[in-house]
């Protein structure tokens, strides 16, 4: 039943992060595998930002590489977020999904390149043996 009401909560923030997604840039919602079979090259390259949208204690714990933190909860989010805009693609994970819709969301506020999130989070990272860097 638990595993049940996950998934349904699950569908529901991603419809609601897709569904705004028409305000500004386009959203693509993909796994950690297909994020890092597609993209993690130009994370690297640096011509991708990824940001880890978890708490500092999580993110010197174990990230995935060239990642910034940008704390979902912080009070100056928007602020902070706001120093990336001329970014053309930004992507987003945290542990698993409603640090990452806090900051699509208000990506979605004012930034109009595109937003790739990963859905599974550092968990599904970790859990497909890809690389971590502490």
């Amino acid at each position: 039943m638990e595993s049940i009401i996950r998934k349904i909560v699950l569908t529901s923030t991603i419809m609601l992060i897709l569904s705004c997604s028409t305000r500004s840039g386009e959203v693509t919602a993909l796994s950690s595998l297909e994020f890092y079979e597609q993209h993690f090259e130009a994370v690297q390259n640096g011509r991708l930002l990824l940001i880890d949208g978890r708490t500092d204690k999580m993110f010197s714990e174990g990230h995935i590489e060239n990642a910034i933190n940008i704390d979902a909860d912080d009070e100056n989010l928007q602020q902070l977020l706001e120093e990336h805009a001329g970014e053309p693609v930004i992507a987003v994970y945290c542990t698993t999904i409603r640090r990452t819709t806090k900051i699509v969301n208000t990506l979605l506020e004012f930034y109009t390149g595109e937003i790739i999130y990963i859905k599974d989070g550092i968990t599904g990272w970790k859990a497909n043996n890809l690389p971590v860097r502490q």
